[in-house]
């Protein structure tokens, strides 16, 4: 299993969990509602953080696979230019 999958099962769970909780809970209408709201709102900035954090891997891992292509072409280039030579 992966990092992503898992962090999605547990956002998942989480979000299931607390909107349970909430619909059960002996509150007013109003307290409930603004309950779930509050919990929309961190769900959603917890996934914004994921999202951002699954960016940035991937950036990184991009420009990882640009530096080594890079790298084998500069390679590449100066190995024919030594075997063409007059």
């Amino acid at each position: 299993m992966n990092t992503k999958d898992l962090i999605g099962g547990l956002l998942a769970g989480a979000a299931i969990g607390v909107a349970i909780g909430i619909l059960l809970a002996p509150k007013s209408g109003r307290e409930t509602r603004q309950d779930v709201a509050n919990g929309s709102r961190r769900l959603t900035d917890s996934l914004k953080g994921s999202v951002d954090e699954s960016f940035e891997s991937l950036k990184g891992k991009f420009n990882v696979g640009v530096d080594e292509a890079v790298k084998r072409g500069r390679e590449t280039a100066n190995n024919l230019g030594e075997k063409v030579k007059v």
